[in-house]
């Protein structure tokens, strides 16, 4: 089917969001060259012009970051042809290095840069004004409150680039992104542009005797863009022949519009926001005896309305706010404040129960973080099941000395008065008292499990252990009179097993390493019940903070968490740090063949192009073998003895390693056979308390699965330690 960016029907209308928006105007304008790195609210621009890229004759790419992108459609600018780089603004961070350049140099074909920034933080770790970026940087911006102005911003933006010789940056907010909207559309323009690059070094390489004179050149083109932003289309005056004017930026005006009486007031619409027409806005607000300023996140409007004679309502005067997105109905109130407009009636109230972010049903991400965190577990006892029944200590003993004796148990059920009881177990402490209290040596903590060993030929059983086990852990044998600690049955305790009440459960910890996180599906692993990722700053950030802790002289293993997509983009420098430098720094590679978060993006190992084109397959454990890692160890996150045997070691590792967890996105393959909840399920709550899987809930009785939301990966059977999940039978055929 055709695609309908690539309808070629002249003033017609199109339905389209306004990164859809955002590619068509660019495909009319000519673009030769598209790059950008996925991520939300951008992602659609490339994907939209990528679709169609071979029958514009367009070359589009997935950059492995965005920095490369602007590179990449800069040279395509330098050799005459129209390139457009799109990304989201956390994203021109990383690009800045050369963005802030660029405008220096200049621009010979026409090279727009769309930013999409992220008020109210839907999807991203900061709210940031792409606005103030263009100040910084110099470049000019046209901010879009609409999909119809995004379209018509791109292709203006194309014409603004070439007459200033400056790139360009056009601003898209997420409601605008993503907002769809009837967009009238014009028609291809056909540029015969034959590439060549101009080889004076003069105006391309920046040492500083260039640069200095690139300056004052740039210093030129700003006057003229502040002059062509005072003709601008894109800033729209309505005179009322009214004393109270409303000026605004980005989708704020139009909802402003929305709530207030369009005849009661004068009205500047302001696309063209850098350089700032201020020759036209003081004509403006010149007949105003006060203006009302909208505009979402910074104060950058407002900022330039003050020395000039009128009073200004912004933020501070109408109670809003740089943090968040404006909406209709917050508007509204701050209006009503000024007598504006009417408070609203009455508030309707959506009783909707919480959606909160989580990892997908058969993620392998939550498989590998309940490994992770059951490198270290312990027996937990829940006080609302334990009916002090003792049947834990008898399957101790038995399990330990072959002899029904309570006084021979590892675990001690303890009533506390008629309706509590507990159970007293090994916690198996980080640094454990026991161990730094005894005067022998006899007691010790391998890293491995934290379990608490006794060589009891060392021990003279004078029972300081005993007195600092702040949980009553510890007793001495009634024969030998030596320790005795719970060692969790090598990993498969026997009283958990026997519990009658599945009052106990054998859980991991995440408190005895260090997890520093990175921008990804992965990062919703800091949420409960996996509570794993405890950093998340930026891309590739992870590892580098795990190196910092180390040589900070933090005495916890550090893992650092990245996905392959995120370690293409930021993560390799970082690795190839921690090799140099030695630091004790496990880097977790998630590996899912794909760009998950933002819609399964190819990536360098997924062996396509962001045209469908066959591409060179890069391996992720050549690579980190390449950069100096001599232990890399590959697991399937699914198989969790084998990946709790491989953190273990790990653990006691001493230096840079890798773990490459890798399992395809669940999303994008075929699901496995359905899980069943078995009669042997006892209700203790592992499956859903523990690894969380959202297809499994519980009952007052048991677990129970859904069996629409289950992607038949299995590992719920390896979690459960009751044999309780078994692939669900297929109906018999009569």
């Amino acid at each position: 089917m055709a695609s309908k960016i690539a309808q070629n029907k002249p003033n017609n209308y199109l339905l389209l969001n306004g990164d859809e928006a955002v590619a068509r105007g660019a495909i009319e304008a000519g673009i030769k060259v598209a790059a950008a790195y996925p991520g939300t609210p951008s992602t659609e621009i490339l994907e939209t012009i990528a679709e169609v890229a071979k029958q514009f004759g367009i070359y589009a790419e997935w950059s492995i970051n965005e920095i490369v992108s602007v590179e990449l459609a800069v040279g395509a600018s330098m050799a005459g042809v129209r390139s457009i780089v799109s990304m989201k603004h956390v994203g021109l961070n990383v690009a800045a290095d050369a963005v802030m350049t660029l405008a220096y140099t200049g621009v010979v074909g026409g090279l727009v840069i769309v930013v999409c920034d992220d008020p109210a933080m839907h999807s991203s770790q900061n709210e940031q004004d792409t606005r103030y970026f263009s100040v910084h940087s110099n470049i000019p911006l046209l901010d879009a409150g609409s999909p119809q102005e995004a379209y018509e911003m791109t292709r203006e933006a194309f014409e603004l680039s070439e007459k200033l010789q400056l790139p360009i940056i056009v601003r898209l907010t997420t409601r605008v992104a993503h907002g769809k909207a009837r967009v009238k559309i014009g028609e291809f323009q056909s540029l015969r542009r034959k590439a060549e690059f101009d080889k004076d070094g003069s105006k391309w390489v920046m040492v500083p005797q260039n640069a200095m004179r690139q300056h004052r050149i740039l210093k030129g083109r700003l006057e003229q863009a502040e002059k062509l932003a005072t003709l601008s289309q894109f800033n729209v005056l309505e005179e009322n022949g009214n004393d109270v004017g409303v000026i605004g930026s980005g989708i704020g005006f139009y909802h402003a519009k929305s709530l207030l009486d369009p005849l009661q007031f004068s009205w500047m619409k302001l696309g063209f926001v850098y350089p700032f027409p201020r020759e036209l806005v003081g004509k403006f607000v010149s007949k105003l005896k006060r203006v009302i300023v909208v505009e979402e996140l910074r104060s950058y409007v407002e900022d330039n309305l003050r020395g000039l004679s009128v009073e200004v309502l912004g933020k501070d005067k109408l109670g809003l706010e740089e943090i968040g997105e404006f909406t209709p109905e917050g508007l509204r109130e701050a209006f009503a404040k000024l007598g504006y407009v009417q408070k609203a009636d009455h508030q309707v109230e959506f009783s909707l129960p919480p959606r909160p972010p989580v990892l997908c049903p058969g993620c392998p991400h939550r498989a590998f973080y309940y490994s992770l965190n059951s490198v270290n577990q312990f027996i937990s006892c829940d006080g609302d099941k334990c009916v002090g029944c003792d049947v834990c200590e008898y399957a101790c003993s038995w399990e330990k000395e072959k002899i029904f004796n309570p006084n021979k148990s590892r675990i001690r059920a303890l009533r506390l008065n008629v309706l509590n009881n507990m159970a007293l177990m090994c916690h198996f402490c980080k640094d454990a008292p026991c161990v730094a209290a005894c005067p022998k040596d006899a007691l010790s903590q391998p890293k491995e499990m934290g379990v608490v060993s006794v060589a009891e030929e060392n021990c003279d059983g004078c029972g300081w252990c005993i007195e600092a086990c702040k949980y009553g852990a510890v007793t001495l044998h009634p024969a030998t009179r030596k320790p005795i600690i719970c060692d969790t049955c090598k990993g498969e305790p026997k009283c958990v097993e026997e519990c009658p009440e599945s009052a106990l459960t054998f859980r991991g910890r995440n408190s005895d390493k260090i997890v520093t996180g990175d921008i990804g599906c992965y990062t919703l692993g800091c949420l409960p019940p996996v509570n794993a990722v405890q950093t998340c700053l930026c891309m590739g950030a992870g590892i580098n903070q795990a190196a910092g802790m180390f040589h900070a002289g933090v005495k916890d293993k550090a893992f650092a968490v990245i996905g392959d997509s995120t370690f293409f983009h930021a993560g390799m420098p970082g690795l190839l740090n921690i090799a140099y430098n030695r630091a004790n720094v496990c880097v977790i590679i998630l590996d899912n063949r794909t760009t998950a978060m933002t819609g399964h993006q190819p990536t360098p190992e997924s062996g396509k192009t962001a045209m469908g084109d066959d591409a060179k397959i890069v391996n992720v454990e050549a690579i980190a073998k390449s950069l100096g890692i001599e232990k890399v160890d590959v697991v399937d996150p699914y198989d969790l003895q084998r990946t709790k045997q491989v953190l273990r070691e790990t653990m006691s590792y001493n230096g840079p390693s890798v773990i490459i967890s890798e399992r395809p996105c669940p999303l994008r393959i075929e699901k496995g056979p359905v899980r069943k909840i078995q009669d042997s399920c006892n209700g203790c709550g592992v499956c859903v308390k523990a690894f969380g899987c959202p297809a499994i809930s519980l009952t007052p009785t048991k677990a129970e699965i859904d069996e629409t939301l289950c992607q038949g990966c299995g590992v719920c059977e390896q979690v459960c330690p009751f044999e309780g999940v078994k692939v669900k039978e297929a109906p018999k055929r009569s």
